[in-house]
């Protein structure tokens, strides 16, 4: 067995990326996503790929799934009616958390939190009391929680999230409350927040585990069909599923805590980003990740940063460890929403089913797709030839929108577009402000299905050049799945001045949760020569609520226990721009484990796919109020070393290229495209 597949399971499309590890060939399939029935589609596509390469299912060795499945479900609101266990005192904790970063960076003067996904009338709370280092304070009354539990089960509850105050610091009546659900109703689902994460933030935690319940049911179908056609197949795959932090887990894990996929789509995108980046020699970058559903940033630096802990789905705030992913709005496929107040907005809280109207599949409201269709910067089939462009109906719709906003289509779409640029910049210099950055120190890397056509221009708001195009900018988060290792990591609450720890109790805090990490890699199909553990610790001052994370010592932490204050006072220095004289303590201490990648990108060849039909040679492009001339190129023709000048539409199984006028695309060695400004000194070398 030689093969490894790589799957992403997006909004609009489902990609799957198939490595010949014999060869080094990677061969791409690009299929029309069901989100009722993911895996068909899978397999749909795995057919295609079978039958352009020289790979059977038989030589399929792992599996790599990622997915946006849990975005879709929290959209469409049709998860599981999920029932809360709480502590007595605490219902309403749900509802007193802000909203996520993502939604209050979106508009902060109009984002409201949005309504949990826990029912009031489904919460109920337990008398018993943990203190916050893990003494009993209240004992658990089990008869009482027993009736309680009895009245969630009879109101409906589909699965029971149990998040009890300081659960972190002892699980024990968690579990009592597990124990007594198991024995009234044996077969409901439950979720325990201290098996999901072992820190305080008790909104947070509470958060994860109703949304860990909430999205359950649809990932296990999922996953299970998944492995279950894969034995149907005969293919004795090893089956793993992205993590949101860019690394995997095995598919039962997967099953118990999805949770930790929800953004693994962004995360495996951003890693083969951050790949390609490095391979270009661009240093740090900013990646653009424009899908048919959503549109998404990453900073990235030359040396990959160890993830944040700040990850929300949609506008829940669930402290997931990520790559650092912002989601900024609606993607090419998002429907166009003209209100009274005339503004052109991107709808991105509701998936928009037929997609777009050029589609022809039922579709009637712009996107910014027909807005692209209607300027000619679409001027053939999609999916090479498979998906053929309703100029007709992309031109109805967006008159519609025209009509509310007193234009004529073709100034309608161009309004569409500008302000989806814009906003996308706006986010951009938002997210590096945040991050103590500036814009212009960056390059650009776009991809996903509509991020080349969009890159240019984005290039130009920021002047961030040059703007990097993968050779499969639609398969990126496919191929970054291929890449991926696994990972695991834990931490634990401590919170205790630094001056009050010992080397001891370091050392065998950090033992335990090494254990517990190491056990978790075993169980996912690891040994122990295969990975490698980092330590870390969240720092404060006493009475902040701002941690930084330091590294630590794995072999011997204890040995920077005397200098750990110092360092997090001269980094709270350089990030915050002063210091405290208050002590410093440790929040949490981490462990986190994992292995190398399995396979290298040294000797990957991207597979080129063409169109079924000829390609025009020319097309008439709208830039800068007028239409010009432009020229059409197939991608698969451009050589190494060659160069395109704008204004040109390069094409491609995946996606489109725009380039504008006055601008140049020279092709790498590796097949990226690098846009930037044209000179005096540039010769393209296609007339």
């Amino acid at each position: 067995m030689s093969a490894r597949l790589g799957i992403d399971v997006g909004g609009t499309f489902t990609n799957l990326s198939l490595l010949d590890e014999r060869s080094g060939n990677i061969y791409a399939a690009k299929i029309p996503s069901t989100l009722g029935d993911p895996t068909s589609r899978i397999f749909s596509g795995l057919d295609e790929l079978l039958e352009i390469s020289d790979v059977s299912a038989a030589d399929i060795a792992t599996v790599v799934n990622s997915t946006s499945l849990p975005s879709a479900v929290v959209a469409e609101r049709n998860g599981s009616k999920v029932a809360l266990l709480t502590t007595q005192g605490f219902e309403h904790i749900l509802l007193l958390g802000g909203v996520s970063e993502d939604a209050a960076s979106s508009n902060p003067h109009t984002a409201i939190q949005a309504e949990p996904l826990a029912d009031l009338a489904l919460t109920r709370g337990i008398p018993e009391r943990m203190s916050s280092d893990g003494q009993i304070l209240q004992p658990l009354d089990d008869s009482v929680a027993s009736a309680l539990i009895q009245e969630v089960i009879h109101l409906g509850a589909e699965h029971i999230a149990v998040s009890l105050l300081h659960s972190y610091a002892n699980p024990l009546h968690e579990r009592i409350l597990r124990d007594l659900i198991s024995n009234i109703a044996p077969d409901l689902p439950v979720t325990l927040s201290s098996e999901l994460r072992r820190v305080f933030h008790e909104f947070e935690r509470t958060s994860l585990a109703v949304m860990n319940a909430y999205v359950q049911h649809s990932m296990i179908t999922h996953l299970k069909s998944l492995g279950d056609k894969f034995a149907d197949l005969s293919a004795p795959a090893h089956i793993f599923v992205a993590r949101s932090d860019g690394g995997l887990m095995g598919l039962e894990r997967a099953q118990r805590t999805p949770i930790f996929a929800a953004l693994s789509s962004s995360a495996c995108a951003a890693g083969a980003a951050h790949s390609i980046a490095s391979s270009a020699n661009c240093g740090d970058t900013i990646a653009l990740d424009w899908g048919g559903n959503t549109t998404e940033i990453t900073l990235l630096h030359q040396t990959l940063r160890p993830p944040l802990r700040d990850g929300s789905l949609g506008p829940y705030c669930l402290g997931l460890p990520t790559l650092g992913t912002r989601h900024i709005g609606g993607g090419a496929g998002s429907v166009i929403d003209i209100p009274i107040t005339g503004k052109i907005r991107i709808k991105s809280d509701t998936y928009n089913g037929p997609g777009p109207a050029c589609y022809g599949l039922g579709g009637t409201v712009a996107t910014l797709t027909d807005a692209n269709v209607i300027l000619g910067r679409l001027p053939c089939e999609f999916l090479a030839g498979r998906i053929p462009i309703d100029i007709e109906a992309a031109e109805t719709a967006v008159s519609v929108a025209g009509k509310a906003l007193g234009m004529n289509p073709v100034e309608a779409a161009q309004a569409i577009i500008d302000v989806a640029n814009e906003k996308v910049y706006g986010a951009i210099r938002q997210l590096m402000s945040e991050r103590h950055s500036d814009d212009k120190e960056f390059n650009l890397i776009a991809f996903g299905g509509a991020g080349p056509m969009h890159a240019n221009a984005i290039g130009i708001l920021g002047n961030m050049f040059p703007v990097v195009i993968p050779a499969q900018p639609g398969m990126v988060s496919a191929h970054g799945a291929l890449f991926a290792s696994q990972r695991h990591e834990l931490a634990q609450t401590i919170l205790k001045p630094v001056t009050h720890i010992t080397g001891q109790l370091l050392d065998d805090a950090l033992d335990k949760l090494q254990t517990h990490v190491s056990t978790q890699l075993q169980e996912d199909g690891s040994t122990n020569d295969q990975y490698t553990f980092l330590a870390e610790a969240d720092l404060r001052y006493c009475g902040d609520s701002s941690e930084i994370t330091l590294p630590l010592n794995v072999v011997d932490p204890s040995a920077d226990l005397s200098q750990l204050e110092a360092q997090f006072m001269r980094a709270h220095q350089n990030l915050c721009g002063f210091e405290m004289d208050l002590p410093v303590e440790i929040v949490n201490l981490r462990i986190i484990g994992y292995t190398q990648s399995q396979v290298t990108t040294s000797n990957a060849k991207h597979q080129a796919r063409r169109s079924e039909s000829t390609p025009p040679n020319q097309c008439r492009t709208y830039f800068d109020g007028s239409f010009l001339d432009t020229k059409v190129y197939e991608r698969a023709d451009l050589m190494p070393d060659e160069s395109v000048s704008g204004p040109a539409v390069i094409l491609q199984y995946d996606a489109t290229t725009l380039i504008h006028p006055g601008h140049v695309a020279h092709v790498t060695p590796e097949g990226t495209l690098l846009i930037k400004p044209q000179t005096p000194t540039d010769n393209a070398t296609l007339s």
